[in-house]
């Protein structure tokens, strides 16, 4: 008997954050409209795929993997992903997700929405619902980063 070999999936995605003409913080955010989680509001983000690489340690090269998600499904562009933030992270046996933030300098419409049937910039306390699974502790993970930038 054969047995099919297990992969585990590893993925990563950006919360974009931007503040507003009040100096109010502000999070681009889309409502998926593809499966998984269809219909939900989420963040660009996907799977890791082997033209990502990896990193100079030899492990999964997750900001590669978010930078281009991001660019695929919003068509958002990171122009210094050395000013990506590590914000929230999962690790269970067969799954591995990280979440970045990235700073813009103002709040720019994304080009385009691929796997969205809408986006839009919302305040970190006005999360539109429903939310794929987890986005509420990535809001929480970014709104204690930016209190220690304060």
């Amino acid at each position: 008997m054969s047995m099919k070999r297990f992969h585990s999936y590893h993925g990563a995605g950006i919360i974009f954050w931007s503040k507003d003409e009040n100096q109010q913080i502000r999070i681009l955010i889309g409502k998926r409209s593809m499966s998984p989680q269809n219909h939900r509001w989420s963040f660009p983000g996907g799977g890791w795929e082997p033209k990502d690489g990896f990193d100079e340690k030899g492990k999964i090269a997750y900001t590669k993997a978010a930078i281009r998600e991001s660019g695929e499904e919003m068509g958002m562009p990171v122009e210094h992903a050395e000013k990506l933030v590590p914000l929230w992270a999962l690790h269970v046996p067969g799954f591995h997700y990280k979440v970045y933030a990235y700073e813009l300098e103002h709040l720019q419409k994304p080009p385009f929405i691929a796997e969205f049937s809408e986006a839009r910039w919302v305040g970190v306390e006005e999360l539109p619902s429903p939310l794929v699974s987890f986005v509420a502790s990535q809001v929480r993970c970014l709104k204690r980063y930016l209190k220690s930038l304060a």
